[in-house]
């Protein structure tokens, strides 16, 4: 009765913000890209007269269309698109650790990765930036290769020592000559040079 009294613009503004205050509840759930599917729960909700809080004597029942303008239609493709390249991102950069975690699994992989990444090199390719970078990292680096190739790593580290130091190469060759008669390779012991 009170908004009979007060004319029907004040009944229409009553509704008005009753219907704004049950789509303002149902839209601030979702998110702009889903804007068909607020529209879809605003409809169920407006279908039949409801009662609006504070005039008893007041129901509202409403056919709402509900749109995007174009900068705000503009913005959420941009947020769309931004979100796409990052999740792409993301898989993309899980594929690739997935596959360096089985590349450095088994050093007959990690060897073949390395040649592999280094074709358009093999003329200048060193192994020692792959010994000392790639092969730690390797799952199961006890194979036999593996272990020929860190104790080649050696002995040419040694080689290069004892020309810096050429008065310590006595004392190598005498060492190394005692090593292997103990192992029992006399052929191997006499093939060493003196000192």
């Amino acid at each position: 009765m009170e908004l009979r009294r007060q004319g029907r613009s004040a009944a229409r503004a009553a509704a008005r913000l009753a219907l704004d205050a049950l789509a303002s509840g149902i839209t601030s759930q979702c998110a702009p890209a889903h804007v068909q599917t607020a529209q879809e729960e605003l409809a169920l909700a407006t279908a039949r007269w409801t009662e609006v809080e504070g005039h008893p004597q007041l129901r509202i029942k409403a056919r709402v269309a509900l749109s995007l303008g174009p900068e705000d239609r503009a913005r959420t493709q941009a947020y769309d698109d931004a979100l796409r390249a990052e999740r792409l991102r993301h898989a993309i950069d899980r594929e690739r650790l997935a596959y360096i975690q089985a590349v450095l699994g088994e050093p007959g992989m990690a060897r073949t990765w390395w040649l592999d990444r280094h074709k358009g090199e093999l003329i200048q390719l060193s192994w020692n930036e792959f010994n000392e970078k790639v092969l730690p990292t390797v799952g199961s680096a006890d194979d036999a290769q593996s272990k020929a190739m860190r104790m080649a790593h050696v002995i040419a580290g040694v080689i290069g020592r004892l020309g810096e130091e050429p008065g310590r190469e006595k004392q190598f060759t005498a060492t190394a000559r005692i090593v292997l008669e103990q192992m029992g390779w006399e052929d191997l012991a006499e093939e060493v040079p003196p000192g």
